[in-house]
């Protein structure tokens, strides 16, 4: 009996910590009628750490392009933390309209103007350029952090 108890103790502790699921990153809505970056409008979107958001743009094409399809979102990262934010464009996936998910890490070198691998600090932005091969409609686009958790989520706007 005293096994039994110990065992199922253990068992307790080991599993006390592990949630298995996480609640979900809120989409930030696309600016119509707006380009990337730029601000107004968005109220709701002050409260969010990361603001993100997206417009569909066509690649400039690098020397080292295949000259496969591509399909890109120029997107603007704003760290809204009091903390350095971490950016790479290997954090970034597009989601199409049939919601598939597209890493970005597929296009990288294939064109320019690519978001820069940077650290942000409190209320600073980057923008840049996010593509993965193939010919499809962006729908949306996710960053994660540098432990690949889902940090941010926004609509892409045409």
């Amino acid at each position: 009996m005293r096994k039994m108890i110990i065992g199922l103790a253990a068992i307790a502790v080991l599993t006390a910590g592990c949630e298995l699921e996480e609640d979900p990153v809120a989409i930030q809505p696309a600016e119509s009628g707006k380009a990337a970056g730029e601000d107004g409008g968005a109220g709701e979107r002050k409260n969010v750490p990361i603001k993100l958001t997206a417009k569909r743009t066509k690649p400039k094409r690098s020397v080292l392009s295949d000259g496969g399809a591509l399909s890109c979102v120029k997107v603007t990262v704003t760290n809204q933390t009091k903390k350095q934010l971490e950016v790479n464009p290997l954090y970034f996936s597009i989601t199409d309209t049939g919601n598939t998910k597209h890493d970005s890490s597929t296009a990288l070198g294939d064109y320019e103007g690519q978001i820069a691998t940077t650290e942000l600090a409190p209320g600073e932005k980057a923008t840049g350029t996010v593509c993965a091969k193939g010919r499809f409609r962006p729908k949306g686009v996710a960053m994660t952090n540098p432990l690949f958790d889902e940090a941010a989520r926004a609509e892409v706007a045409s």
